[in-house]
Formats: structure tokens, C-alpha cells, sequence
């Protein structure tokens, strides 16, 4: 919904600006970039030991709401003692972690040894529990929750074993950056002042007028992955003439694709170059919106201070209403901004 209104602010916007976009733009249509950020997630930095905490102190408040429906069940009386335990290991573990020092990879292990040792008793408690209670005599939701905080405690018992006791390399696939936010990708997009970035990339598509006619919000994709389907729908709801990427988009495949459209295409090649290549990018009109392509990252630098570079709200659903409201209030920015110029010029004019 929230897409389809953007469309309708969009198009308005165009129609306001027609008269000002003549020339080129007017004839050949519409010159369109696209390029990505990261949309941060509103999570802390992840490491095994403080996701194992988060897993921990997540599980025993649930668990203290069941008891408290099912009074009968005995063992847990020592529950916010059990807590506090988890606690104190957690701190031990960080404290070592953090520390330098000759001996710091022993004092990591000891720390993490009694760690894992509390967390597996808990462990072994929890699976006891579930096999007191059955499904249907707690609440459906509740329950779903408590079980995939027990599955995530599990999991990073095991991951925290493995790295730090067993010395294993832990390979990409099997990491978990938010036991919360569990969408939430590793994102290395090479900034100097920022390395890493929690959250999930966004892809928009802008025109010369600053107006972004689409975004698209990447789940477990590159840039590589979107470049097709997003001219594609682009191609159907406007009039382009031209769309410009930068390498991260290029495969062979999207170019043979993207070239059949008719659209003017600029999209550099990663690697070597031949001489049809060559020819290809030194043309003038492709120098040209490959410059032009840099105005893109102002309309990302607005977008983030209209509040869309770190999402407050939870859950994926919200992730994506959150981008789109975003999206939507910048671009009904623009036009206001639109109206109120030529509210200015009709002023003057009339002076």
C-alpha cells in the first residue's frame, strides 16, 4: 500500500516538473540510477557470548511467566538466583575477552569453561521443563517464543564450545547476528569510517529531480541480484530513457538481460575490459551519466536524515513498513519543497 501511494506522489511530482524538464530528459526519458546502503538493525554487536546472554535472560523470563500459570512444577524456586548466576559467567567471559595480556587466551578459556558449564545446566533444565508441559496448555505464542529463545541457547552454546574451547573457525552460514532481529545480515560495504553494518541493504532507484520512484529492501541478496527485476518493473510503471548502476551491479548475465530492453544502459564492467568494452565505456553520453550517477548518493545522504539509516522497530514486517514510510516522507518532501517554489515564482511573477 504504502508503495502504490509512493507511486501516485511520484508521479504527481513528475508532472509538476515537466515543464521544467524539457529537452533530453523530455524526449528520451527518464535518466534513472540505482544503487544500495545498509539500513542498520536496532541490535548491539554480536558475539557468541553476549548472544548466549541474551538467550539466557530471554528464556528464564519466559520461563518465570509459565511458572506462573503452572504453579505445581517444582526445581525452579532458585530461578532469579540461577539468573544472577548466568550473569556473573557472562561478565567473567566479556571481562577476559575484552583484556590484553600474556595470558589472556587461558583466562578467556577458564571464564568460558564455567560459562558453559552454568548455560548447559540451565539447558538441561529447560528440556526437562518442556516435557512437563505440553503445547496446548500454554499459550500458542508464548510458547513458540520460549522455544526458539531455548533453540538459540542451545545453538550458541554450541558455537561458543566450538570457537573457544575446541579453537574451530565458525563459518558465515552458521552465525546469528540477533537472536532478536533475526533477519539482521553481516553488511561490509567498505567505508573507512564504518567497516561493518548490522541490518539488511536497500536498493532505490532516483531521477534528475531527486524523486525515488522505487526502493527495494534486500533479504539474503547483492546488488547483482536486483539490477534485472528492479529495471524491469521500473521499465513498466515509467517512461526511461536511461539507468545507470555502478560495478557491484554488473554480471555478464544482467547485462546481456538489461540490454535488451532498449534502455540506454550504463553499467561498468569489474575486470579487465576488451576493446568493444573499452569503446562502449569512453562513449560520451555513457562518461556522462556515469558522472551523474555520483547524485545519487546525496538523495541516500537525505533519506538517512529522514530517519531511514537505523530502524527502531522490530520484526522484518516492520523493517519494510519502516523503509517504505521513509521513502514516502522524503519524497513527499520533495514535492512540498516542488509546490513551494512555485508558489514563490507566481509571487514574484505577479510582483
Amino acid at each position: 500500500m504504502l508503495k502504490e501511494i509512493n507511486e501516485i506522489v511520484v508521479k504527481h511530482g513528475l508532472k509538476l516538473k515537466k515543464k521544467e524538464q524539457a529537452g533530453d530528459e523530455t524526449e528520451k526519458g527518464l535518466a534513472v540510477k540505482i544503487d544500495s546502503y545498509a539500513v542498520e538493525s536496532n541490535v548491539h554487536f554480536p558475539t557468541d557470548y553476549n548472544l548466549l546472554w541474551d538467550a539466557a535472560r530471554k528464556t528464564l523470563s519466559l520461563t518465570k511467566q509459565l511458572l506462573a500459570e503452572h504453579p505445581g512444577i517444582k526445581g525452579w524456586r532458585k530461578i532469579d538466583q540461577l539468573l544472577a548466576t548466568v550473569k556473573s559467567r557472562f561478565d567473567l567471559v566479556r571481562r577476559s575477552s575484552q583484556r590484553g595480556g600474556v595470558n589472556r587466551d587461558s583466562k578467556m578459556k577458564k571464564a568460558t569453561r564455567k560459562y558453559l558449564v552454568t548455560t548447559r545446566q540451565l539447558s538441561k533444565k529447560l528440556h526437562l521443563l518442556e516435557g512437563e508441559i505440553s503445547r496446548e496448555e500454554y499459550k500458542e505464542v508464548k510458547w513458540i517464543e520460549w522455544a526458539n529463545y531455548r533453540q538459540m541457547l542451545d545453538k550458541h552454546i554450541d558455537l561458543l564450545n566450538r570457537r573457544v574451547m575446541k579453537k574451530e573457525k565458525i563459518p558465515h552460514k552458521e552465525k546469528v547476528f540477533s537472536i532478536f532481529e533475526t533477519y539482521t545480515e553481516w553488511i561490509s560495504k567498505g567505508k573507512a569510517n564504518r567497516a561493518v553494518e548490522l541490518g539488511l541493504k536497500a536498493a532505490i532507484a532516483t531521477e534528475k529531480s531527486g524523486f525515488i520512484l522505487m526502493h527495494s529492501v534486500m533479504e539474503k541478496q547483492q546488488d547483482v541480484d536486483i539490477a534485472v527485476p528492479m529495471t524491469k518493473e521500473l521499465n513498466e510503471k515509467y517512461d526511461i530513457g536511461s539507468i545507470s548502476f555502478d560495478k557491484g551491479f554488473w554480471s555478464k548475465e544482467n547485462y546481456k538481460e538489461l540490454e535488451a530492453t532498449k534502455i540506454f544502459l550504463t553499467m561498468p564492467k569489474k575486470g579487465k575490459l576488451s576493446k568493444a568494452e573499452y569503446e562502449r565505456e569512453h562513449d560520451t553520453e555513457f562518461i556522462a551519466l556515469r558522472k551523474a550517477h555520483s547524485a545519487v548518493e546525496s538523495n541516500i545522504n537525505m533519506l538517512e536524515h529522514h530517519g531511514v539509516n537505523r530502524c527502531p522497530d522490530h520484526g522484518i514486517a516492520s523493517f519494510k513498513r519502516y523503509v517504505a514510510l521513509g521513502v514516502l516522507g522524503y519524497n513527499l518532501h520533495r514535492l512540498g519543497n516542488l509546490l513551494l517554489e512555485q508558489d514563490r515564482v507566481k509571487k514574484r511573477q505577479a510582483a
